[in-house]
């Protein structure tokens, strides 16, 4: 696996001059775009989970044809039926589109499909989880090359990056995709805090989420509380941890990060 990811390493490096200004298009019209792109800060920069959803439905209500918003939101919603009939909806008209547009509507499909067979309670639910990260690194892998300036995809290959290959992997790959700026994204600072969090690099880590906190500058959006409660439940210290979690459950309950981690985090005070 280190071997693989060596190559993987390799093939980043070599493919860092890639034209920045190319910007990814979409088939849908500029009113759903602009709401589209809203749900990514909302969702990716201020852990706004609630009005992310809001974004995505007026994204629909704009154009609802528009499969990739279309399978974002099926990703979102905790309503199984909706995820359902969203799932059938994308599959029906999916070979209308084409191109890299095509790559990024298949991952999210994708893991659409899993969730969905997790909710059932399906026996295949863990190959389609292997399949869906499996394909997301390929496809995602020629979109953040293609298009370096897309930082929420970039993002997200970083994910499944830790996913297949650890904490240590993502954070390599980290520093080498995102630029100056990107470094510097509310996300993928805080996804830096953790990782760092994760391989007990803690005065990094709260260095990091300090740095987190000053750029958001913001207490009322969840991001940066959800942050503090996973890298101090890491840290062992659960009572700091619960207030920062209960702080950004408070703040968008649908946040779902902060409340799979105050589950993780009251239970932990319980034994």
């Amino acid at each position: 696996m280190k071997y693989c990811f060596a190559l993987i390493l390799l093939s980043l490096l070599l493919s860092c001059n890639t034209d920045e200004t190319a910007s990814l298009k979409y088939s849908t019209t500029t009113k759903a775009l602009k709401y589209y792109n809203t749900g990514w800060i909302q969702i990716m920069d201020e852990g706004r989970y609630g009005a992310a959803e809001i974004s995505y439905r007026k994204a629909l209500d704009y154009d609802a044809d528009f499969l990739v918003g279309k399978s974002v939101l099926a990703r979102l919603t905790l309503d199984l039926n909706e995820r359902l009939k969203l799932y059938e909806e994308i599959k029906d008209r999916e070979e209308q589109i084409t191109g890299d547009e095509r790559l990024i509507l298949d991952v999210y499909t994708a893991f659409v499909k899993y969730t969905n067979l997790r909710d059932l309670g399906d026996s295949k639910t863990k190959n389609a989880l292997q399949q869906a990260l499996q394909l997301a690194e390929t496809n995602l892998k020629t979109i953040v090359h293609k298009y370096p300036e897309e930082v929420y995809l970039k993002a997200e290959y970083i994910e499944i990056l830790h996913s297949l290959y650890g904490p240590k992997q993502a954070l390599d790959s980290l520093h080498i995709l995102a630029s100056n700026t990107q470094k510097d994204n509310p996300f993928l600072l805080g996804f830096t805090a953790s990782i760092q969090a994760e391989l007990q690099e803690f005065d990094s880590a709260i260095n990091t989420a300090k740095r987190l906190q000053n750029i958001i500058n913001d207490s009322m959006h969840p991001k940066s509380h959800a942050v503090l409660a996973d890298i101090n439940y890491q840290m062992g210290n659960f009572e700091i941890a619960k207030i920062n979690a209960d702080k950004a459950t408070a703040l968008d309950p649908r946040n779902l990060v902060a409340s799979r981690l105050k589950k993780k985090i009251d239970e932990a005070l319980l034994n």
